[in-house]
Formats: C-alpha cells, structure tokens, sequence
C-alpha cells in the first residue's frame, strides 16, 4: 500500500490534469494507466505510467507500455509500442515525446505513419496536431496501393492527403513501371497527382525494360489517369533518341505526346522541329512522331558508307515514322522541299538535289536513305558532282526536272519521273511520260513518247536513251524537226556533237501525219550545221514514187547562213509599173555580227529595174545598227534616170553612261522618194522629210551632258513657188514659208539635277531645311549653232518666148546662220492645304545671249522672270444602281486653274519706223525671248465615270466607260495685246468606251462669244463584229494586208467613220467625211476571200479598194490580190510558196503594207 501522503499527492495530481485549464482552448489530457505513480525530481513533480498508458485529447488518442508526463513542463513521454490514432492517421514508434503547450508529438524509432491505404516509414518525425502536419527525417519510406516512396525527408499533411517528400526523392510505380526522381515531390493523394521540382526525372520502361526519360524544371504526374506534364527546359531521352522544348504532355494510356516551345527532336543521324511536335508511342515505343506547322527535318549520316550524306526536309506539316526503335520514313506534306547532299569523293564536288511538291516521303533502311517519292506538282533540280575549283562546270552541270511524281532511288543511284516527266539539261530538254536518270552514268531512259530538244532541234520517238557527257543516244521510231525539214526514221543515233544517223528515214517540210510528198533513203547521215547526205534516194509524191537518184546532199545550215534566198515567184501587172517579176536575192552572213542581203526587182514598163541592199551589225552590249539603199534605173523612150537612195542607223555604248546614236538619210532627187515605179511602200512615198543626225550623252551624278549635230530637209519646202504660173507669178524676191535645210551644228546642253532646297549642304538636316524639303531649284543650259537654207524667187523664164502662156519659176537659196545660249532657273513647290486642295507655285527665270538683235546689235545679253501658281483637286463620288449588271459606279471630278504672270521688260521691245512696237529678237530652234508682259488664267475640268460590270462570276472594271474634259483660258491683258475678247476658244472632248463592240469619241470647239458658238466639231465611231462574237476594235485600212496564214473566224466585219467640221469663215460650215470597210469570209476550209475599202463620204468617191483571195493547199499556199488606189494606180500579184515553215519567206520592214501585198 502507498503511504497516505503519497496517495494524496497523486489524487491532488489528477485533479489538477482533470480541471480544464482557463487560458487553454483544447480539451484537457485525459490520462489513464494500470499503475500511475507520482514523484518529485530535479525537473519538478511528475508522474510515472505503467502498463496499458492511455492519453485522450480530442480526438486524439496516444497509447503506449510506458510513460513519464511533467506537469510543469507540459511534456509527456512515452515508451513502448506507442501509437497514435488522429482521425484516418494512425502513428507508431518506439518512443514518443508529446508538448502540450505546442500540442506537437515528437516521434523515434521504428516511425510508422498510416493514412487509409498508405504508409509511410522513417527513423523519427514529428506531428503537428492542430495542423495535422506530419514531417518525418531520415532515410522516408512510403507506399499506397500503387506508388511506392523513398526520400531524405518527408511532410505528411493529413487534412488535405498531401505528401511532400523532399531531397534525394524517388517514387516508383511498379505496376505502370514507371520512377520519379527529383528534389521535391509533392503528391497529391486524392487526385493521384505528383508534382516534382528540383531536376525532376519520370522515367518508364517498356515490355523490353527499355528506359525513357523525361526532364523538366517541374514535372506534374498524373498517376491515376497516367498523364505526365513538363513545364520549362522540357528533355526527353531514349536510347539515341532525344527531344527538348519548353512544355510537354504525354497521355501513357491514350499512348500520344504532344511538345511545343521551339521543339526539336532528334538521334544520332536524324533531327526533326517545327512549332509542335506530336508522339505516338505502342506499349511505350516510338512509333511516330508528327510535325504540326513549319516542319524541318535534318538527316547527317554518320557511319562510315553514309559520312558526308546530308538531308533537309520542309514542310508545312511532317510525319516521321519508326519501327523496332529505328527511323522507318518521314513522310511532309504541303510546300514540302527536300534539300539532299551526297557523300563527297575526293577532288570532286559533292553531288546536290533539291525537290519540292505538295508530299515528299523519304524511306529509310538499316538507318539508311533508301529512296525518296515527291508527289503533287513536283520538281526539283541536281547538281551533278565536278572537279573541285571548277566553278564553270559547277554552274553548267546542272539537271532541273519535273513530273507528277518523281522518285529519287538512292541504292541504285537514280531518279525516275513519272506521269508528264520533264527534263532539262544544258540545251536539252526532253518530255516523256516516264525518264529514268541515272546519276552514276548520266543517262537518260524514256518511254511514252519521249520528246528531246537540243538547242532548237526536236526529236519524238516511242523509247529514247541518251548519254549526257557523250551527247550520244538512240530513239526509236523516231521524228524530228530540223532547219525547215521533218525527219522521220525506224532509229534515229546521235553519234557526235552535230551529227546524226537514221536508219529507214524520210525527209519533207510536210506536216501532215500522212506527208503529201517526201524523199526516201534507207539511210542518212545529217550534219546539223552543214548538210545531210542520203543514198539511195526516192521522192514520193504521196505515195507515188516520182524520182531516184543514188544519192543526194540536201543543205541544212541553221539560221544565217549565205547562200540564195528560197525563191518566191511574184508576178503581177500595174498599170504604172506594167508587169513585173519581184524579190529575187542573196543572202550573205560573214560572221556572227554582220549580214547583208542583197535584192533585185524588174518593171517592164519603161523598162526599169532595182537593186536593194541591206546591212546590219550587232555586238552585244556595245554597239548596233542597221543600213539600208536602193539603186534604180529607168530607161524610157525618151529619158533615162539613175536615182538612189540611203538609210543608216547607229547606236553605241561607249561607257555605261555614255551612249553615242548616229542616223542617216539621204536621197538622190525628191522625186525618187514619191515615184510608184519601183514597188516602193506607200509609207516610203509619203515621207518628205530626210534626217540625219549624230547625238552623244553623258550622264553623270551631277548633270547630264548632251551634244549633237543634225541635218533635216525638207523635199517639199519649195513647191509652193514653183506652182505659180504666168497668171500666179510670183514677185522676185518672194521667200518660201519654209526652210528647206536645216542644221544644228552643234548643239550643246547641260541639265542639272532637280534638288529639293532643302538638301543643300548648310540647309540639311535643319529645321528650315525641313519646312524647305518640298521647293525644287533647276538649272540648265544650252548653246546651239543654227543654219537654215530658204528658196526664194530670182526671176521667171517664158516657155516657147510666149510670156502669157506659161514659165518656169527660177529659184535661189538663201542661207542664214544664228548662234544663242540660254540658261533657264526654276523654282516650284508643290503642297496640300485643308488635306484636299493641291497648290503649286513656281518661279522661273531665262537668262539668253543672242549673237545680234533686229537693231544690229552683236552679242546681246537679255533676261526676262516669270511666275505661276497651279491649283488642283479631285473629287469622287460613289453610285451602285446594280442594274444591267453594273456593280457599282464611280464619278470623278478634277478641276485645276492655273494663273501666270510676267512682267513687261521695256529693254526686250522697240519701236520700229512705223510705230509698231516689235520684239528686239527672233526665235529659233528653241531660243527664245519675250519682252511683252503677261497674265492670263487657265482652266481645265476632267471628268471620268468609271463601272464595275458583272457578267457571269467575272467582275469587269471599267476606267473610262464615259470620260469629258473642257479646257480654256482668261487672258487679263487681252486689250494690250489687240483682242477683242478675254476668254479664249473652249474646248471639249468626249469620248465613251462601252465594254462591247463599239466605240465613240466626240469633240468640239466653242467661241462664247459667237453668235454661232460651236465653231467646231469632230467625231468618230468604229464597229467589229465577227462570228466568234463581238469586238471593240478599229478596222485595218485597206493598204494594210493582213498577216499570212491568220485564218481568223468564219467572218468578220469592220466599220469605221470619222467626221470632222467647222466654220472657214463667220458662216461657211465646212466639213470632211471618211470611213473605212474590211471585210472576210471563210467561204471554205482551204478558201478566203477578204475585201478592204477607204470612201471619201465628202465626194462620194472610193479612195482605195484591195481584194485578196487565198488558197490553202496545206504545205503550199496561193494568193492572187488586186487593188485600186484613187488616181488610177492599179496593181496585181499572184504567188505560190511553201508556208508550214514560216522562216523560209524573207521578210523586210520596208517592204510591209505596200500595195499589192506583199510582205
């Protein structure tokens, strides 16, 4: 028995324990034992438990063998098989110590912490019973029911079911067989979610125990559902086979991945990018691996039969396809491009290909390319491999190609086109519907109609092989084209650079598939440059054998080459001309720069004869031209004439900023020019004027330099003297209106570029340069030295000494020769006020210096200044009716006024003796000055309509469906310069462009102040209808043949008149009336019939009327023309020639639209 006093301290002990304690809002500890003790030591009273200790607080519940619990201190320690029960948790250990002041259980020895299924272990730990927090240190092990945990140290929170376990943390899924590693791992117990920091590791192992990492600066793992995510500096490694980027997800149940942020995937050989990369795994193998946007893909061989091999795939999209481990293919579709580069071999350049198409699919064996398939619009280009430093053939060697498909077969070294197949190289070019190129060999071998060009030549079979280096190949059942002849042949051989051998040929310029003649030869060697030489040979005509001879040597030259011009039978009747034969010649090429043909006509009438020769010369990028002269003679019954004529023209570079042009004409007599005997064009025998000219400029950084001298006459300038007559006789000393020789000899220009003001050195970049950026200063000079040759009257000579009946006028010549400089200086803005109203302002000032002035003053120096300011604008306006198919309709306005002034300058006017104030200078070719003062205003408005028409799904737009612009000017001085009226004439245009057959353009003057205002009109109509539909177009003149062999529809016809009128005098209306007829009828297949007409309406008279027949005869074609030209010239030809070869008819410039037809 325990003595009284120490009963009584233990029942005062528990009493105290039993109270509830004021200042503590937990339940008291409730405390039962089978032996409770009390006692008293250094620490201060306590109590000793033994045998079945249990400690109630809460819901709390501590049991244990043994105990110690310190009243004081609040501390209570246990010893035994202790366990704690908190809600679901339930704690075991050996010893256990537990602070009722901080409510917190410190744990040692054999810890054991379990919460529903799962368990963790550890040396010691702690628990927080208010927050429910379980950390536990030393080596912490724990599991559920599929995750099994090992760390440093570990932090149980029990309210939310959360494990975070930290340093040196490994979790382990046996069942997924799957392990996370990292620093920090917090793990979520009811979402089945780890969250893992500190260079977290997932790694999985597949059937074959073959292991994936997956690295991240965090990883978040879904354990129920098997999802793992990667956050930032995302790696995943297996075997060779990497990939990175900055976030990932991977689904182990729905077997796919998905990583984006710059991903990039790659092994040992193979690296693949793009803005998403896509995983598709099986039983956790690589199966596939997608490239959603901007896909490339690298492949870099690395064994020792692949170092140097290199390939780049693009596209759109890509797919990259593995079995047992390895790449299988990579297949990228839309915009794909393949870049591949072949293992190089020494001293020689590595061989290149480059392909694109809608899908390339690139297949791969033993890690290897095998072979590669490009499909949809593919075509690519191979560099073939060539001697290091040989930079020509680098650029030379090189093969394009393209076909519906094509597949590059890289065991065997070959490329394939398939479907459409097109392959250039160098000057060859062949089609077929399928080429196989060998690399290696460089070969070609096509079927399905192979076509083959080299330079200009064409050769068609049904299979072809080509040697590329050699340029030898054989084509079977072979046709070409070559130099005007069609080549057929059982084989056609190419043995050499220029020479071929067919083997059962025929030859015919024929085109039909049955030709309608052709020569025979059972075989033929053809020099391409030079000749082709058959034996034995048979002409057929269809099938009919005409001719044999044993052998024959046709010439097949290409292009220039001399010899004489392919014949062209022209024969006709002119009643000015009588009969004649036309365009017999040579043609002579001495080398690549120059050629000249040489010509010849005959006339019977008189009888006359020409002869034509033409020249031109050309050497690229230096110099070129061309020359041109005739010479006729003409032997009549009682004169004889010798005339000629002689063009030239030149134009040389002589640096990339000098350029020197030369033009020459010259004729023998005026009358030479407009005479119709010699078949000269109608162009040639209306111009009356003969220039001659050598310019040379210079343009530099700083001014453009210009000097040249030329020469113009005018063949006509005398006539109106030497009409006159006895009863017109002009006075003696009357001068013709014009010269009839002029000259600049020389004439001089400098111009000076157009400088914003602003750019000048002390103004650049300041803020008056910047307000100044939009004024312009100009400057230019020019000196010229001017002749001129006027006729004047000497006298009259009488015919037959009867001075009334008739004379000859005598004329004389007077030369003159002026010199001049002038410098002109501008000043002009250009600004926007209010944002829609333009302004221009300028200022322009003439400095001259005359070599003399009317009063016989030399060297004279004279300046005058002027000044104008422009206003425009634009105003629009938008309509949609949406009738008749008009979308929309849009009407602009563009009004402007312009006023300029210049000042009176007495000094440039004087008085002459009959008071009459003159100006002190004559213009010529352009010097000029004027004295008088100015001021004037000009006016202008434009008005345009514009349409948008619908016809069908097709949208026209129409720019100028209706267009009206007025123009006139105010001149404020008009009293001092002796008008009558301010306002100027007005005129006015309009002008209507229908989207149809039609079109119309009207204008007219007007005079406000007339009693009859419209002083003026003019206007014209045109009409086109064919049987194909109908056209707005204008009709050809009937002097203007139409070109050879255009068939057109089965009819056409066009219709144009003109009308132009206005008053001569106050009252007298005067008026012209023209039109013009072309017509033509298809009567048949092989038969034309045209008819052209120009009418005078005016005079109810035919100008001119042409009629062209025309027979087809297939390889042959005749025509027989005849036209009538007012005045009573009249002209015939019939011809006949070869026309399926068009180059075998020479044509020349100056001999197109001349009458009669020919070209």
């Amino acid at each position: 028995m325990r003595p009284p006093a120490a009963r009584l301290l233990l029942a005062a002990l528990l009493l105290v324990v039993a109270l509830p304690a004021a200042a503590q809002p937990e339940p008291p500890l409730n405390i039962t034992a089978d032996n409770m003790t009390g006692s008293h030591g250094p620490e201060g009273d306590f109590v000793m438990l033994k045998g079945a200790v249990r400690i109630t607080r809460g819901r709390t519940v501590l049991t244990a063998e043994t105990g110690r619990y310190f009243r004081a201190q609040g501390m209570l320690y246990l010893d035994g098989r202790v366990r704690m029960v908190d809600s679901t948790m339930t704690m075991t250990c050996d010893h256990a110590s537990y602070s009722e002041i901080e409510d917190r259980l410190f744990v040692q020895g054999n810890v054991r912490l379990v919460d529903r299924d799962a368990v963790l272990r550890a040396p010691s730990g702690t628990f927080d019973r208010r927050t429910g927090r379980a950390d536990l240190a030393g080596p912490v092990e724990g599991q559920d029911r599929k995750m099994r945990l090992r760390a440093d140290r570990a932090t149980y929170l029990r309210d939310s079911s959360v494990v975070q376990a930290r340093d040196h943390v490994r979790g382990v899924d046996e069942e997924n067989r799957t392990e996370l590693e990292a620093r920090a791992v917090d793990y979520d117990r009811r979402t089945r979610v780890a969250v893992a920091t500190g260079d977290p590791v997932l790694r999985s192992r597949d059937g074959e125990r073959r292991v994936t990492e997956l690295r991240a600066l965090r990883l978040v793992v879904d354990t129920e559902r098997r999802v793992a995510e990667a956050i930032d500096s995302v790696r995943v490694v297996r075997d060779t086979l990497q990939a990175r980027g900055r976030h990932a997800l991977f689904d182990d149940v729905a077997q796919r991945g998905w990583m984006t942020g710059s991903p990039r995937a790659w092994d040992d050989q193979t690296a693949v990018s793009g803005d998403t990369l896509e995983f598709y795994t099986e039983k956790r193998a690589v199966r596939a691996v997608v490239v959603r946007s901007n896909a490339v893909m690298d492949y870099v061989g690395n064994r020792p039969n692949t170092l140097g091999e290199a390939s780049r795939l693009t596209g759109d999209a890509a797919t990259v396809y593995f079995t047992d481990n390895d790449i299988d293919s990579l297949v990228a579709v839309g915009r794909a491009r393949n870049e591949y580069t072949g293992p190089a071999r020494a001293g020689r350049t590595p061989e290149r290909n480059e392909a694109a198409g809608d899908t390339i699919t690139v297949f791969f064996r033993s890690r290897k390319i095998d072979r590669a398939r490009v499909e949809g619009g593919a075509h690519g280009t191979y560099r073939i491999a060539v001697d290091e430093g040989d930079t020509t053939a680098l650029q030379r060697e090189v093969v394009s190609y393209d076909a519906r498909r094509i597949e590059f077969q890289v065991g065997d070294n070959a490329i394939v086109l398939d479907r459409d197949a097109h392959l250039v190289y160098q000057d060859l070019e062949l089609h077929a519907r399928r080429v196989k190129y060998d690399v290696e060999r460089q070969t070609l071998e096509a079927e399905g109609s192979p076509v083959l060009g080299d330079r200009g030549d064409e050769v068609k079979g049904g299979l072809m092989t080509y040697d590329l280096p050699s340029r030898v190949g054989t084509v079977f059942e072979a046709q070409t084209h070559y130099e005007k002849g069609l080549y057929r042949g059982d084989c056609i051989r190419k043995v050499g650079e220029n020479e071929l051998h067919v083997s059962g040929g025929n030859y015919t310029t024929c085109s039909a598939s049955e030709p309608h003649y052709r020569f025979s030869s059972r075989w033929m060697k053809i020099y391409l440059k030079d000749k082709l030489v058959a034996k034995p040979v048979v002409f057929y005509l269809k099938d009919v054998p005409v001719l044999a001879l044993p052998f024959w040597v046709f010439p097949v030259k290409p292009g220039r080459h001399s010899g004489f011009l392919f014949p062209q039978f022209e024969l006709g009747l002119s009643n000015s001309a009588g009969q004649f034969v036309r365009n017999a010649g040579y043609y002579w090429a001495p080398n690549d720069y120059m050629d000249f043909t040489f010509g010849g006509d005959y006339y019977q009438a008189e009888p006359s004869w020409v002869l034509r020769g033409q020249g031109q010369y050309k050497l690229l990028y230096r110099l070129d031209g061309n020359f041109s002269g005739t010479y006729a003679r003409s032997e009549g019954q009682y004169t004889r004439s010798e005339d000629w004529d002689f063009n030239a023209d030149h134009s040389q570079t002589i640096s990339p900023r000098t350029r020197l042009v030369a033009r020459a004409s010259f004729v023998s007599s005026k009358n030479y020019n407009s005479s119709n005997l010699y078949g000269r064009s109608l162009s040639q025998r209306l111009s009356r004027f003969l220039t001659s000219s050598v310019a040379l400029s210079h343009n530099a950084d700083w001014a453009s330099i210009n000097a040249y001298v030329d020469r113009r006459q005018d063949l006509d300038a005398d006539q109106n003297l030497l009409d006159a007559n006895a009863s017109n006789r002009l006075a003696v000393g009357t001068e013709a209106s014009l010269a009839n020789l002029t000259e600049s000899r020389p004439s001089l220009s400098i111009s000076f570029p157009t400088r914003s003001v602003g750019s000048f050195g002390p103004l650049k970049g300041t803020p008056l340069g910047k307000r100044l950026r939009t004024l312009y200063f100009g400057l230019n000079s020019q000196f010229v030295s001017y002749a001129e040759r006027r006729a004047y009257v000497a006298g009259h000579v009488p015919f037959s000494g009867d001075p009334f009946t008739d004379s000859v006028t005598v004329l004389g010549q007077r030369a003159s020769t002026r010199r001049g400089l002038t410098n002109g200086m501008s000043l002009s803005d250009s600004r926007q006020l209010f944002g829609w109203l333009n302004l221009q302002p300028a200022l322009r000032a003439t400095v001259v210096v005359f070599d003399f002035d009317e009063q016989g003053r030399r060297v004279v120096p004279a300046s005058v200044w002027s000044s104008s300011v422009t206003s425009s604008t634009t105003f629009y306006g938008t309509f949609r009716p949406r009738i008749f198919g008009i979308e929309g309709l849009r009407h602009i306005v563009a009004p402007s006024v312009a006023l300029s002034y210049s000042p009176e300058f007495e000094g440039l006017t004087y008085v002459d003796s009959a008071g009459v104030r003159r100006s002190r200078f004559n213009s010529f070719s352009g010097i000029g000055i004027s004295g008088l003062e100015r001021s004037y205003l000009t006016f202008g408005l434009s008005q345009r309509l514009q349409a948008k028409v619908k016809r069908g799904g097709n949208v026209t737009r129409l720019d100028n469906l209706l267009s009206w612009t007025m123009a006139g000017s105010y001149d404020f001085l008009y009293r001092e310069h002796g008008a009558a009226h301010p306002f100027s004439n007005i005129s006015s245009s309009v002008l209507l462009q229908p989207p149809s057959y039609m079109s119309a353009n009207l204008g007219w003057t007007t005079d406000v102040y007339a009693a009859r205002p419209i002083r003026t009109v003019n206007y014209n109509l045109g009409l086109n209808l064919d049987s194909g539909g109908l056209k707005r177009t204008d009709p050809d003149l009937p002097t203007e043949p139409r070109a050879e062999g255009a068939t057109g529809e089965n009819w056409s016809f066009g219709f144009a008149y003109s009308y132009a009128g206005g008053y001569a005098s106050a009252t007298d209306w005067s008026s012209t009336k023209t039109a013009n007829v072309t017509s033509r009828y298809q009567l048949t297949p092989s038969w034309a019939l045209e008819y052209s007409a120009s009418l005078d309406l005016s005079r109810n008279q035919i100008q001119s009327q042409r009629f062209v027949l025309t027979r087809d005869l297939h390889c042959w074609q005749a025509t027989f023309t005849r036209s009538f030209v007012v005045g009573g010239e009249t002209e015939y030809y019939f011809r006949i020639g070869v026309k399926d070869q068009k180059e075998i008819y020479m044509e020349r410039g100056t001999r197109m639209g001349s009458l009669g037809g020919i070209n």
